[in-house]
């Protein structure tokens, strides 16, 4: 689902794979070249939650929709607990808490490195 999202929104932009890592790599400095970008979108490797970030920016669209979880943030949420911590054992509200947090903490200091260039 994530990956043909990113191919259909990729195909709509008019961009081949190498297009969008060499904007990806120029307007956030991520590292990810045409077989990465092929990766995510055959589903044989996920992006990481920034690039996910980075993608969604690109493209105009909110996280969510890029994963398929749009009006399903419960869903969502779940997928992410058990993509997060393997699926073992119960995850608290303050282990969740406590992710949510460090994503919005990365997020804020690559939007700081980027204001920075």
């Amino acid at each position: 689902m994530l990956g043909d999202r990113i191919k259909e929104l990729r195909k709509k932009a008019g961009m081949t794979q190498t297009e969008l890592s060499e904007k990806l790599n120029s307007r956030f400095g991520l590292k990810t070249d045409r077989v990465m970008i092929s990766k995510w979108e055959t589903g044989f490797q996920s992006p990481s939650v920034s690039s996910l970030s980075c993608i969604a920016k690109i493209f105009g669209v909110s996280m969510d929709y890029l994963s398929g979880s749009e009006g399903k943030s419960a869903d969502g949420i779940e997928a992410a607990k058990v993509a997060l911590f393997s699926g073992k054992g119960e995850v608290t509200e303050e282990m969740w808490q406590e992710v949510v947090n460090f994503a919005k903490y990365v997020e804020a200091r690559e939007a700081a490195k980027n204001e920075n260039k």
